[in-house]
């Protein structure tokens, strides 16, 4: 869902520190494994960035398919850690997009 929240702002700007756009969203995680595969494809594209509550950063390393095994290019949440997704798809940026575990505090963002 599209975000205001200055919270959810702040986790994508720590990301993603270059990025000029106006496009935020959050996403609670719903349990199941998270495919961070990354590589472009026919104009489209997905970064990851992990984000810890303390402020250090991940940066997975490049997962495409011929590159990484699938057991390496899935992600399970753990509370205290977001995954960050910067997405272009076709050539156009898509914005950023928090996704949380559902224990954290910070899950109760606005809504806009």
């Amino acid at each position: 869902m599209k975000t205001t929240d200055p919270k959810i702002k702040a986790i994508a700007k720590h990301a993603y520190p270059d990025y000029k756009g106006r496009k935020f969203y959050v996403e609670i995680w719903d349990g199941k494994p998270i495919d961070i595969t990354s590589y472009w494809d026919g104009g489209s594209r997905t970064y990851f960035r992990f984000v810890r509550a303390d402020g250090r950063m991940l940066v997975p390393p490049e997962t495409a398919p011929w590159v990484q095994a699938k057991e390496n290019r899935e992600a399970i949440l753990v509370p205290g850690v977001a995954l960050v997704r910067h997405t272009y798809f076709c050539g156009h940026e898509c914005g950023i997009t928090v996704i949380l575990h559902p224990d954290d505090e910070i899950k109760k963002v606005e809504k806009k």
